[in-house]
């Protein structure tokens, strides 16, 4: 934990110690954290005695206090200024992750009734609730960097354009100099990795004018390629296991849909020749030339004839590497499904509230309904149009079959009509109903308040660091079991094991004695763990004594 950062960067926060010193706080949390404790609330059914021997002190904060420093700690975004450091920390400490990046949006439930947030599509629930969205940003192996809260339904593009690009591009590390981007037209600073919810040709070119890389799955594929044009590769998995892909590559030439306007109207004149001689065609040019931009479009063969497609403007990195990143993207979905599990990442820590700016942006609420009566009655028409069109005379013409025929097509083509003049009406009014609209000008029936996010960022930031903490033994103790996908269970085991402590004041050392596990096999994975930590020398906080690991009666 101290390794990950725990007890860095504590400048940030303005706390007044008592009997809790803030390294106290931090450490009872992240101890609850790993040992699966996933609200606050449940902090009250661990043994208080026991938990706080591994804090120093004779028990652990009750619920209360700890709600109590929370709150202090989450005032004016100190917890905000922690984790900005923090993440800048960690992608000095490992600058080759830093350089390709995972982006996705997290969407945590709303069960309160006093606030009418907007309703999101939870994909894994297969609902429409209420919902904040966490824009999380991981490295190239799935760890987290830093997460950035949203209580108004946002596009995920105007997020990133808006604040995770300026933040990337004054903390990564190694970035290119503007010399060196100068000299070479393909290098970029670095890459984002991100579902189809970015596919726009407009922010692909945008982002390639910072010389930032996107790499997506590209929509809409309808053509397919011949599968001659593919190749195998071979490439290595993360269990180290070997398996062949086909990939092939083309040059696409993508075009932006919007022209910037030119400031001033540009006086445009053709010379057109007819009989009568030379014509002087005199116009004016309002918009500059529509943005363009060559890129690489990557296609894996699977085995059932499907080709994913790929579009990428990183034209330095190999196609192999290419597949290889995008289809690691699963890394950061298995981040938010182990974090919801095991440490309950979409939990809110409180239901207080904040007010909304009134010039922010937001679907206008008309809009939407207007657009989902749209879309009912286009499925209803649909469904009628294939029934008139599969509508036939089945077995003997006879005069009663042709009149009852008749009835029906004249039944459904009327029905038709009127879904279609409704649909048109409708499509009207949509499209002459703004789609975006300010907070300012919602209706007050309609207005809702901001999640207070503070708290729940500040206790986000310390399962951040559970996390990573936890990612670096399981990495450390893989080397030494026959299952390696099995190194987070043994940990968790590992955590809640008994341990003696026994502190020598006159060599400076506390020793931490782990009781055996259930296999003797596990045990020895653990004698390896108290060894590796034993070599990082590490002193127990706010003391001199340096924390020795070991098995009882080693």
């Amino acid at each position: 934990m101290i390794e990950c950062g725990l007890l860095n960067f504590l400048k940030s926060f303005k706390f007044k110690e008592g009997y809790y010193s803030l390294s106290s706080i931090l450490l009872t949390l992240s101890f609850c954290f790993l040992l699966r404790v996933k609200s606050i609330e449940k902090i009250s059914r661990e043994t208080p005695g026991e938990l706080g021997k591994s804090i120093g002190l004779d028990r652990i904060p009750e619920v209360k206090t700890l709600r109590n420093k929370i709150a202090l700690l989450s005032i004016n975004e100190q917890s905000k200024h922690w984790l900005g450091r923090l993440s800048n920390h960690w992608m000095q400490a490992s600058t080759e992750l830093a350089g390709v990046l995972y982006i996705d949006g997290h969407e945590n439930p709303y069960f309160g009734k006093t606030n009418k947030l907007p309703r999101k599509y939870l994909t894994r629930l297969r609902l429409a609730l209420r919902a904040t969205t966490d824009y999380w940003v991981n490295d190239r192996i799935g760890q987290p960097y830093f997460s950035i809260s949203k209580s108004v339904n946002t596009s995920m593009i105007k997020v990133i354009k808006e604040e995770i690009v300026p933040r990337l591009e004054k903390d990564i590390p190694n970035q290119p100099t503007e010399e060196q981007l100068f000299k070479d037209k393909l290098l970029h600073k670095f890459m984002l990795v991100c579902d189809r919810e970015i596919y726009s040709n407009d922010f692909i070119i945008d982002m390639w004018k910072k010389r930032i890389a996107v790499c997506t799955y590209k929509k809409y594929v309808k053509d397919k390629w011949d599968e001659a044009e593919f190749k195998e590769y071979e490439i290595e998995n993360e269990n180290g296991k070997k398996e062949t892909i086909k990939l092939a590559e083309r040059g696409i030439l993508i075009e932006g849909k919007e022209s910037e306007k030119l400031p001033h109207p540009q006086q445009q004149v053709k010379f057109i020749q007819t009989d009568n001689g030379t014509q002087v065609k005199i116009g004016y040019k309002h918009t500059k030339k529509k943005k363009k931009l060559w890129i690489r479009e990557v296609r894996k063969l699977t085995e059932s004839g499907h080709q994913t497609s790929i579009i990428t403007t990183n034209y330095k990195l190999s196609i192999v590497l290419i597949g290889l990143y995008m289809f690691a993207r699963w890394c950061q979905e298995n981040f938010f499904k182990y974090m919801m599990e095991n440490f309950g990442i979409d939990f809110l820590i409180s239901y207080f509230q904040s007010e909304i700016d009134d010039t922010t942006e937001l679907i206008n609420p008309i809009w939407r309904e207007i657009d989902k009566k749209v879309r009912s009655l286009n499925t209803k028409l649909q469904k009628l149009t294939a029934k008139f069109g599969k509508l036939i005379i089945v077995g003997d013409i006879q005069e009663t079959k042709i009149e009852d025929y008749q009835n029906k097509k004249s039944q459904l083509q009327e029905d038709i009509s009127i879904y279609q003049i409704e649909l048109n009406e409708l499509k009207n009014k949509r499209s002459e109903t703004s789609k975006r609209i300010t907070f300012s000008e919602l209706e007050e029936n309609d207005k809702f308040k901001a999640v207070y996010n503070e708290r729940k960022h500040f206790i986000d930031t310390i399962k951040i660091i559970a996390y990573r903490a936890e990612t670096a033994l399981a990495n450390t103790i893989k080397q030494y079991m026959a299952k390696p996908a099995e190194a987070r269970a043994l940990l968790q085991q590992i955590f809640k094991s008994d341990a003696d402590f026994h502190v020598d004041n006159h060599n400076n050392t506390m020793e931490i004695r782990i009781h055996y596990l259930s296999t003797n096999r596990d045990s020895k994975v653990l004698k390896k763990l108290c060894k590796f930590l034993n070599k990082t020398e590490t002193v127990f906080p706010n003391t001199n004594l340096r924390i020795i690991y070991k098995l009882v009666s080693d």
